[in-house]
């Protein structure tokens, strides 16, 4: 018996050919499509926390001048927030500030109080070393593992090494005001709104601030994947025209966003602090970027500078705002 060698076809050619092109395209499509994604994932990847001493105290801040650091969604613990945070020391070494507002989501993959070192203590301990304090606004990972009824007694007992005086509250900070809010359900938009709205106005009311600027989780305006909090705007949005808020800073989208002004108010969205998701653009967007970031932000009387910057110290967006006189 013999054994044929077997005969290629033009015909066998052709489904080989298809099969590599269609592999091919594949591929190029998976590169294409996954790859500018990869850095999504990073979060998960362990990384090295910033080895730096910082000069301890060197800012400082009086009724006309005060400098300040935002960063939001920070708290994997992984590779994206070491990167932003050693970018955070090096920019303190350039532009000192004693505050950083941090705006929710500060433990992700666990509670806070079994992660406190890994996603706060690591990342950020040359700024505690050297004598920055920390404001938080409670996000929705806050309130993950805790009852509702409960969430903010334990919040507050589990992160009080951050300096929270409760889940809404107001502190001065050279020029500005900075409101603290809970815009978690419980708190913003449900049973318990009332207690915090009436708080809101009478802090608003009574403040001699030249700037008000709000910090909370969720934001009123957002193009990102989880898109605008409508309730939340529509129980904030009017307190913030009628009192003169200049300035409203939101996580919660993984995604740096700021708006054009809205009835003379900015809102911003600077949730990229370890996570990443796709930005869109709206109607109301002035800037939209999908990039790991943080901010510093510098108040005089008569303005307030803004810079979002990389995890690779590139500055993302800049803007001023100034008051009118």
């Amino acid at each position: 018996m013999t054994l044929r060698e077997p005969v290629v076809t033009r015909r066998h050619w052709f489904h080989l050919s298809l099969g590599i092109a269609i592999l091919v395209a594949g591929t190029l499509i998976v590169i294409a499509v996954i790859y500018p994604t990869m850095r999504w994932k990073m979060d998960l990847v362990p990384g090295d926390p910033p080895n730096v001493a910082l000069q301890p105290e060197a800012w400082s801040v009086t009724e006309d001048s005060a400098t300040f650091a935002v960063l939001g969604d920070n708290g994997t613990g992984g590779r994206n927030a070491m990167d932003i945070a050693r970018q955070m020391a090096h920019t303190y070494e350039e532009t000192p500030y004693g505050l950083v507002v941090l705006l929710g989501d500060i433990s992700y993959y666990g509670s806070i109080a079994d992660r406190y070192e890994e996603v706060f203590l690591e990342p950020l301990g040359p700024l505690l070393d050297a004598g920055v304090t920390f404001e938080l606004a409670v996000g929705n990972h806050e309130l993950e593992y805790v009852p509702s009824s409960e969430a903010n007694q334990e919040i507050v007992r589990r992160i009080e090494e951050v300096g929270a005086e409760g889940s809404f509250y107001s502190v001065v900070h050279g020029p500005v005001e900075i409101f603290i809010l809970d815009s978690s359900t419980p708190q913003i938009t449900g049973a318990a709104g009332p207690e915090q709205l009436a708080w809101l106005e009478g802090a608003l009311s009574s403040s001699t601030a030249p700037w008000k600027v709000a910090a909370f989780h969720h934001p009123p305006y957002s193009s990102g994947g989880r898109g605008s909090s409508v309730e939340v705007r529509e129980v904030l949005k009017p307190l913030f025209i009628k009192y003169g808020v200049d300035l409203v800073l939101t996580g919660h989208d993984h995604h740096y966003e700021r708006t054009v002004p809205l009835n003379g108010v900015t809102y911003v969205v600077s949730g990229a602090g370890s996570k990443l998701r796709a930005a869109g653009a709206s109607d109301f967007t002035a800037v939209s970027e999908n990039t790991l970031q943080f901010m510093i932000a510098e108040a005089t009387t008569d303005s307030l500078a803004l810079r979002a910057v990389g995890a690779d110290g590139a500055i993302i967006d800049g803007f001023t705002l100034v008051k009118d006189r």
